[in-house]
């Protein structure tokens, strides 16, 4: 499992870095204010932002409660790059970690 969550823990990292970097490098002065619009652009879209919003937010919950439970340290940098990235990194990389964690304490 840690090979799956790894790779998705990178491909969660790279390419929504790649798609950002290109908005940002391609739309110059009106780079923020479409970073914020775009998500609700059309109806279809804001159906999508609000599903990751609220996966995001169930995500967090879990993985601050995950951590707690399981006495793990660094819950706070998954809870910022989920603001730094997004979901798609945060989670795979805080559930690598926990397999990793688990597997000591185990002792796999």
């Amino acid at each position: 499992m840690r090979l799956f969550y790894g790779t998705l823990s990178l491909a969660g990292f790279l390419l929504p870095v790649l798609c950002f970097g290109l908005h940002f490098t391609r739309r110059a002065e009106t780079a923020w204010s479409e970073f914020f619009s775009a998500p609700f652009a059309t109806w279809v879209i804001s159906g999508f932002t609000w599903d990751l919003l609220i996966t995001a937010t169930a995500a967090t919950v879990w993985m601050k409660s995950e951590s707690s439970r399981l006495k793990m340290t660094g819950f706070g940098w998954h809870f910022l790059a989920i603001f730094a990235v997004g979901i798609c990194f945060a989670l795979p990389t805080f559930l690598f970690r926990r397999e990793v964690y688990l597997n000591k304490v185990i002792g796999k």
